[in-house]
């Protein structure tokens, strides 16, 4: 098989942004012209051949979170490239401004600060699985339906961001691809949510709505919506916090418009700074006592000058 080469792709800055149908993905028919997108260096056939080699994954159990066992699938690296290619196609098309991951200039901070902005109650729920739910049947309709590709292209597509017939848990394009796969669920639950006066935020798998009268029964109407989806959500991850309540949305805790660090982030700050005590002269860990403090910064109003303050003194200290 001739050797693949992919340009270095950055998908960090991007000011152009165009209609799905404008898209260099959009009505691709044939495996030649898919092959001339991706940067294919060989034929269309090696193309095909090299989506189904069984050795474009590692697979491995990522036990670094205690009692979060989590599998990776980690491509292999000319597997990435033309995933990130496909991330860089795919990233400029039009998005809805719900969605807060996978794109520049959004994040778990743009996603919850959100709903700290808004009135009324908070609901959150998270979809379990996700990726795994995600079936490369699922990956290859998106491209034949949205992007009106041939079946036998998008199949091909669905192949190059697949592992073992779902969405790859270490594919840089995942985070994007998985809410293209269920868009129409996701914008079903924000025009409800819009409807009623609330605010729908999306960030990978955390759902979060905001608004007054928004509860339980809410929460019930989107379990139902998923599981016709053939998702489900993670019923312990599903809370509804009152108007007047601290409310936990992806890492923040907000009450009354005001952003502060969850306490599980104190106390990940006080067992780093107990352990540089007793091991002073350790640079790595005085670094990530400072990486901690910067992290509390962009989660606290309140104190969010101390602890900057805080990080600058700890990581100057010799």
């Amino acid at each position: 098989m001739n050797q693949q080469t992919t340009k270095p792709v950055s998908t960090k800055r991007r000011t152009e942004r165009y209609r799905i149908a404008s898209s260099h993905l959009y009505g691709i028919r044939r495996h030649t012209k898919l092959a001339e997108i991706l940067w294919w260096a060989g034929t269309a056939g090696q193309l095909q051949t090299f989506t189904r080699q069984p050795d474009n994954y590692t697979r491995y159990i990522d036990t670094s979170k205690p009692g979060k066992d989590r599998l990776i699938e980690a491509p292999a690296r000319r597997l990435k490239g033309f995933q990130r290619r496909l991330l860089d196609l795919l990233i400029r098309i039009e998005l809805p401004d719900y969605l807060h991951s996978a794109r520049p200039g959004y994040s778990y901070l743009s996603n919850s600060a959100a709903h700290c902005k808004a009135d009324g109650s908070t609901v959150t729920m998270d979809i379990d699985s996700f990726y795994q739910s995600v079936t490369l049947h699922r990956v290859a309709q998106f491209f034949e339906q949205k992007l009106n590709c041939a079946p036998d292209v998008s199949e091909t597509l669905a192949h190059l961001l697949c592992c073992d017939g779902h969405l790859a848990t270490g594919s840089p394009a995942s985070p994007l691809l998985s809410f293209w796969a269920y868009h129409n669920l996701f914008d079903s639950i924000n025009d409800r949510v819009r409807s009623r006066g609330g605010v729908f935020t999306l960030y990978i798998d955390d759902m979060a709505i905001t608004g007054n009268g928004f509860g339980h029964t809410d929460a019930r109407w989107v379990g139902r919506l998923i599981r016709r989806s053939g998702l489900r959500l993670k019923d312990s991850k599903t809370r509804v916090f009152r108007a007047d309540a601290a409310k936990l949305i992806t890492g923040r805790a907000c009450r009354n418009g005001v952003s502060r660090a969850p306490n599980k982030q104190h106390r990940k700050m006080r067992e780093a700074q107990a352990q540089l005590e007793q091991n002073p002269h350790d640079l790595t860990l005085r670094a990530s006592v400072a990486g901690l403090k910067r992290h509390l910064a962009l989660l606290d109003d309140v104190k969010r000058d101390q602890h900057r303050a805080d990080a600058s003194r700890i990581s100057k200290r010799h």
